[in-house]
Parts: C-alpha cells; structure tokens; sequence
C-alpha cells in the first residue's frame, strides 16, 4: 500500500566502524613513471584522498546538514512484477501553492545530492521566474532506496517507480528534469505517462543519427546543415572520443557488474577510484573539494542496495528482452511497451530511437564539456522540442558544477513568456 513517511539518514555506527577498519588496512598498487590522469586517477591523489576520508572526513557533519537542509520522505510504492519498494526522496516545496511540480532525476555517478545546489535555486522566489517544488528521488538501488532483488529491473520499471512516486506525493501532472541516466528514464516515462507529463527539461541528450530508413522527416530537415560546422564537427569529435577511448567503464557495467561490483562492496578504494575517475574527467575544469568527492562516494558506500547495485542499471537496460529464456520479437517488445504482455519493457536502444508524443514539450540544453555532444538539429528526433540552448561551460554534471545556469535555464523554459509557460494546469509557478 503506498505512503508517505519523514525520513532522516542515519547510517549505522557498525558501517560506519567498518569503513574506518578498511581505510586503516589499505593495499595501493604501483604506478608507473610520469603517470597521469590518462591511464586512470594518480595514485598520489588516491593515496591523500584516502588519508582525508580516514583521518579528517566527518561523514556524520554531512549528513547532519542534509537532514536539517532538506525535507526528506520515504515513499512506499509498488513496481508491477516486483512487489512493493520503499524509496527515498527529497522533498522540497516552496510554499507556493501554485508552484510547478519538477521531478528532478540523477544517473550514475550522480545522486540525489546533485539536486542540493539546484533546490534553492528553485524553490525561493528571487523574482528572476517561476518557482518550483521538487521531488528529488534516490533512483531504486540507488543511495537511500531500497534495492531490486529480481532480474528485470530496467526503464520501464524506473519510470514507473518514479511516476508513482509522484501521485503519492499529490502530482498528478509534473514537469521533469534529467541527466545522465536521469534523461533516459525522463523520455521513457514520457512514452508510458504523457498525459502525466506536461514538460520535460534535459541537460544530456544522447540520440540515434537520423538515418534515412528511421526517420526519413528528420534525416532531410538534417541536411540543411550538411557540411556540419565548426562547432558540430567538435562535438561529433568529441562523442567520438568518449565511445573509443571513454566509455570502457560502462561496457562492464552493461556486460559483468557483478563481477566489478565485489570490488566496488567490498573497496572503498576501488569505489572511490572508480567513481572519482569520471567526476574528474566528465566535468569542466571543476574544483572539487575533498568534501565534496567523499560526500558522493560516500553516499555510495553507504547506499541501502550497496554500491554494486547501482552499476546494473546499465545491464539491464542494455539486455535483450527475455520471456522465459527466449528473446522476445521486436513486435513482443512493442506489446510490452503497451502493456499487454508481460513486463513493460524498453531497451536503451528504444528509449534512443523513440519520438515523444507531440503534446510533450522539451527544452535541451547543451554544456561545453558534455561527454556526448552532436548536432543540435539531431536532437529534435525526440519529440517537440522547443528550446534549445548551447553553454560555452559546465560539464557531464551542470545541476553540481553549474547550478546557476541550469536553474535558469529550466526557469525560461517553463516561466513567463517560456515555450512551456503554463504547462501545468493551475500551477504556473507564479
């Protein structure tokens, strides 16, 4: 039965005298020569990041801060085929009664602490646009939520929780924010909820070229900028770039998490490596402090499911569906999709190749050093869009490195005079 209950974090003192014993008793391995950031993160770092979380580090001030910063809830829903889930969420309402609805979504590496910056932004009324309530979720094997025990966790079912979350909360229409992972579930939930889901605000926009034979519309309206720009050409580079020489990471994660995940239960070196590795790389220039690094890692360590529950998101969303143990056709796939067989299902693939309904508004915006970037025309596949911004900074992580930007951003989207004004009936933000 669904319901809403406060919630503060409280990791355990036992967790908490388990990580301390583990950083007492660490094995580094050798590096070579001249070493640096290109064959992973330096040694030297790890090793004074380490020494910072053993000896200096206060996870208790962190979470102390969080819990008197932010309301938070327990919300207890049920995912058909997977009983019932107790998720974590942030809830933060401006005390406006006409404020909009956002459902803000993160992805891996990311979680809900990536909302933290963004709230105040836009929950206070600065007189600079609409104001907001936002629900700010710990995605299921994520941070705070409970973890999925069953195979078959994948799109569908995370767009479904989320939704769900939602109406628990009193949302039956809402607007969405997403990266990462965060922007593949926002366009799946779009597919399954449009009638719920009045508008939907992406900062990570990873799409399928628009070949000829998929969308014979969208592939002519791309020729018009045939020969690509200066500044197209650097973003296809640039995506080229990460599938050849960046993106090793998330083909274990799609094809052996178990296998990494001991390492990443087991390690808090290995996980703060891991995870530290892409906060550096995906970012644009950012300083990170010390704080800051050990504070997302540690949200990990300490996470419900654990750490290794969170990398199979990609396995699943990647796999083939199965009924049983055959693969089901692609017109199965589409049943599911409507709910008549089975689980509803997406893949990755479809969740790319798939058009919104055209009563869905998207706003995309685009930060310098994003890890894909393309042509902007080709985001139009996905569905009607009607914004379209370009930042010369901010990076993989812009809700953390450039807040400020972002919240305006979703703000002229969906304020005064914005093509998503007024979407949500009776809650205008204003």
């Amino acid at each position: 039965m669904a319901s809403v209950t406060p919630y503060k974090i409280a990791v355990p003192d036992e967790k908490l005298q388990q990580l301390r014993h583990k950083l007492e008793y660490v094995a580094f391995p050798d590096e070579l020569e001249a070493s640096g950031w290109d064959m992973g993160v330096p040694l030297l770092e790890i090793k004074r990041l380490i020494a910072v979380w053993r000896e200096q580090f206060d996870w208790r001030e962190q979470e102390r801060k969080l819990n008197e910063q932010f309301k938070q809830v327990n919300v207890q829903i049920g995912v058909e085929g997977f009983g019932e889930l107790n998720i974590h969420a942030v809830h933060h309402q401006s005390g406006n009664l006409k404020a909009i609805p956002l459902l803000f979504i993160h992805g891996w590496p990311g979680s809900f602490l990536e909302s933290t910056k963004l709230i105040p932004l836009l929950t206070k009324n600065n007189g600079d646009g609409p104001v907001f309530d936002v629900v700010a979720p710990s995605l299921p094997n994520f941070g705070f939520s409970q973890g999925v025990k069953k195979r078959g966790f994948g799109l569908a079912q995370y767009a479904e929780a989320l939704h769900k979350v939602m109406i628990v909360l009193g949302y039956d229409k809402y607007v969405v924010q997403g990266g990462d992972w965060g922007s593949m579930i926002a366009r799946t939930m779009s597919q399954y909820y449009p009638q719920h889901i009045q508008a939907i605000h992406l900062n990570f926009i990873p799409v399928i070229p628009p070949y000829p034979w998929r969308s014979p519309y969208q592939f002519v309206k791309s020729l018009l900028s045939v020969p690509f720009s200066a500044k197209d050409r650097g973003h296809i580079a640039r995506s080229l770039g990460y599938f050849t020489g960046g993106n090793a990471y998330m083909k274990q994660q799609e094809t052996r998490p178990q296998t990494l995940g001991y390492g990443l239960h087991d390690s808090p070196v290995g996980l703060l490596a891991w995870i530290y590795d892409k906060m550096h790389t995906w970012a644009d220039n950012y300083s990170w402090t010390d704080e800051e690094i050990l504070t997302w890692v540690s949200v990990y360590y300490f996470s419900t499911a654990g750490p290794a529950a969170s990398t199979r998101i990609y396995y699943e969303g990647s796999a083939p569906k199965r009924d049983g143990n055959a693969v089901a056709s692609e017109e199965g796939a589409q049943k599911d999709l409507r709910g008549k067989t089975g689980l509803n299902y997406m893949s990755t693939e479809q969740v790319l190749g798939a058009r919104a309904p055209q009563s869905v508004r998207f706003a995309v915006a685009q930060f310098r050093e994003e890890i894909i970037m393309l042509p902007m025309a080709w985001y139009r596949s996905i569905g009607n869009v009607v914004q379209e911004t370009e930042y010369d900074h901010g990076g993989h992580f812009a809700a953390w490195e450039v807040p400020e930007l972002l919240a305006y951003d979703i703000k002229k989207f969906l304020g005064n005079n914005g093509p998503a004004y007024g979407v949500v009936a009776g809650r205008d933000g204003y």
